[in-house]
């Protein structure tokens, strides 16, 4: 049962704060959300508040915040949270990592531990480094586990969440333990510092590692024509328009590629596209219409874990072309979503909760992700070793055709 404390917020105990705290989660947020309970009732809400607020003695602050952050997340509506990183010390371990199917991999690190680049993160202090990643997977309100997952590894490193979550010690060298690529075990200690403070090495600029085709550029949009694979890829990373280089001029460099060259199939990349204006994509939509209804070209199309809002309403719409086979993994963009996010602030502590105002249908069904036709995870070789094995995929198809 949340309780009244009644009174200003500025003569209240530290309790007696965090229960005013509840009790505005419990009785004003609903009614600011489009629907709170939307996928769990709420007693669930209820219940989880009650049992907080009986625990609050035995908690520290940061505990009670992670503890209301996990509340408002087990309800499952996107968009809604608690802005826990806002939230005391920013201090945090020099490491980042990249949730692939075989673990955890490192995509930067230290400076002075470069070659640890692409090793596999095993141990997190005295616990498996997965175990860790999946408590804080349980911080994030989402449709699909991709949203977790890649949410998780953005803030897994914070030292003091991750403390409250029982791992690692904050305020002490907490030991990381390595799985190198070729066998060999490498244990690191590190304290958290302040990020702003970090020398950090990315893979991106590693010596030691091959970027693949589909990292080769950000740009918003550009191609490659593959002569060996018979294939244009097209590369569209952001619903955006380039200031040197309008869309109108990209499709007109694609077409006279698919007339001047041998071109078998046509590959649109969207794995790294997470939105903008979805208009901007109405001509490069246009020509892949084209090409299904005039030319015998094949057609594909690569979605990904960071595939989200305008990027997966083009990627749908580029799907449902006849013709177009969809490859790669499921997209952390949801076709059925809440949006149009506002936030508020606790009255007690101040923290800041995010929390939707309209949902968005575009399929029929849950839509909690897109999900291609042809699944093919990225996985540590494509990332650190340059291998393209969407496209090898796909070429593999293509002689299917002969």
């Amino acid at each position: 049962m949340i309780v009244s404390c009644g009174g200003s917020v500025d003569e209240l105990t530290q309790k007696e704060g965090w229960e005013t705290d509840l009790e505005w989660i419990a009785d004003s947020l609903p009614g600011l959300h489009y629907d709170l309970f939307m996928y769990e009732p709420q007693d669930t809400l209820l219940n989880r508040l009650s049992r907080l607020e009986q625990n609050l003695d035995n908690l520290s602050d940061t505990e009670t915040v992670m503890e209301m952050t996990g509340v408002l997340a087990s309800m499952r509506c996107s968009h809604t949270g608690i802005a826990f990183w806002n939230y005391g010390d920013w201090s945090a371990y020099p490491i980042s990592v990249m949730w692939l199917d075989e673990g955890l991999y490192v995509t930067a690190i230290d400076a002075e531990y470069s070659e640890l680049i692409g090793s596999r993160l095993i141990e997190y202090g005295v616990s498996p480094a997965i175990e860790a990643a999946a408590a804080m997977t349980r911080m994030f309100p989402a449709t699909n586990d991709v949203v977790r997952r890649t949410r998780a590894e953005n803030f897994m490193m914070l030292a003091y969440p991750m403390e409250a979550l029982g791992f690692g010690d904050a305020d002490s060298l907490v030991s990381f333990t390595f799985l190198e690529a070729a066998g060999d075990t490498v244990i690191v200690q590190f304290k958290a510092v302040d990020q702003s403070s970090i020398n950090m090495e990315t893979f991106h600029y590693c010596e030691s590692v091959i970027l693949p085709l589909w990292l080769g550029s950000d740009d918003f949009y550009w191609y490659s024509y593959l002569p060996e694979r018979k294939m244009l890829y097209c590369a569209y990373n952001s619903c955006a328009l380039m200031d040197d280089y309008h869309i109108d001029d990209y499709l007109e460099d694609l077409r006279e590629y698919t007339c001047s060259e041998q071109v078998d199939a046509v590959v649109v990349d969207l794995r790294r596209n997470s939105g903008g204006n979805s208009i901007v994509a109405a001509p490069l939509i246009s020509w892949i219409r084209e090409l299904s209804e005039n030319s015998s070209i094949r057609l594909y199309l690569i979605i990904g874990r960071w595939t989200y809002s305008s990027g997966i309403l083009n990627a749908i719409e580029i799907s449902e072309i006849p013709g177009v086979t969809v490859f790669g993994e499921n997209t952390g963009g949801a076709p059925n979503h809440l949006g149009e996010v506002k936030t508020a602030q606790l009255p007690w502590s101040g923290l800041s909760v995010s929390y939707p105002t309209k949902y968005f249908q575009r399929v029929e069904g849950e839509g909690s992700t897109m999900r291609p036709d042809v699944r093919i995870p990225l996985d540590a070789g494509m990332l650190f070793e340059g291998q393209n094995r969407i496209l090898d995929a796909i070429n593999e198809l293509l002689t299917t055709y002969e």
